[in-house]
């Protein structure tokens, strides 16, 4: 089965199994509760002809109805306590969206 839109992962996003409740804050205003699911993706920088150095991603996936209006690159999200920076917002098209993560 194919996941094609945002209600597709509402059953992801719903409760404590797999979704956390994070804070987005932007500038000049109060935070909102977005839920969506963390992760740390194996990342590799260099490579090719080097070793290159290995490293991890986080990134948190919610659906794009949860961003606060006017998400934007430079936001911070607060999940457990800790404070990301927000480096990038990747669309999927579907109604999800993949937050990249700075610490």
């Amino acid at each position: 089965m194919a996941v094609e839109d945002a209600a597709d992962w509402d059953v992801f996003l719903d409760g404590d199994v797999f979704a956390v409740a994070a804070t987005w804050t932007r500038p000049a205003m109060a935070g909102v509760t977005v839920r969506g699911i963390r992760a740390e993706a194996h990342a590799v920088a260099a490579g090719g002809d080097f070793l290159g150095v290995s490293t991890t991603a986080p990134v948190f996936t919610t659906a794009a109805a949860e961003l606060p209006a006017g998400a934007a690159q430079g936001d911070t999200l607060t999940i457990d306590g800790a404070p990301w920076r927000v480096a990038d917002l990747q669309p999927d098209g579907a109604g999800m969206v993949r937050v990249i993560l700075e610490g």
